[in-house]
């Protein structure tokens, strides 16, 4: 088993922790993406890219919400989310799934898209 769990804003080293012992049986990776990288693609942050080209370190303030992107996980969401949720990141964490669409956005704009969707769901 493999896969990879990008984690944005977590900032606690309790609560890496704690995700990584909720997701450790599952095969789960843990990755914290540290603030300067937040330019980079999703691709590149999960190992899928490693001839990414160069680009500007991010030197912006926090996302403002915790974000997670799971990298071929799919198989196993059944199972994680739930894990994940115990482990304190529950539904106000910004959760996505890599996938051919989004693999070349970088963090910025995946916080974007989530948050506009989150409010498109509030708002009905």
């Amino acid at each position: 088993m493999s896969g990879k769990l990008l984690l944005f804003g977590f900032d606690s080293l309790l609560n890496v922790l704690a995700l990584e012992s909720a997701v450790g049986p599952f095969g789960v990776e843990i990755v914290p993406v540290a603030r300067m990288d937040y330019n980079k693609t999703l691709a590149e942050l999960a190992g899928l890219d490693t001839d990414a080209a160069p680009v500007m370190p991010y030197a912006g303030g926090p996302l403002g919400e915790r974000m997670m992107v799971l990298c071929q996980l799919e198989d196993r969401l059944d199972a994680l989310l739930p894990a994940l949720a115990r482990a304190g990141a529950g539904p106000e964490c910004l959760k996505a799934v890599l996938t051919p669409t989004n693999r070349e956005w970088s963090a910025l704009k995946l916080h974007n898209e989530l948050l506009q969707e989150r409010r498109s769901l509030g708002s009905r």
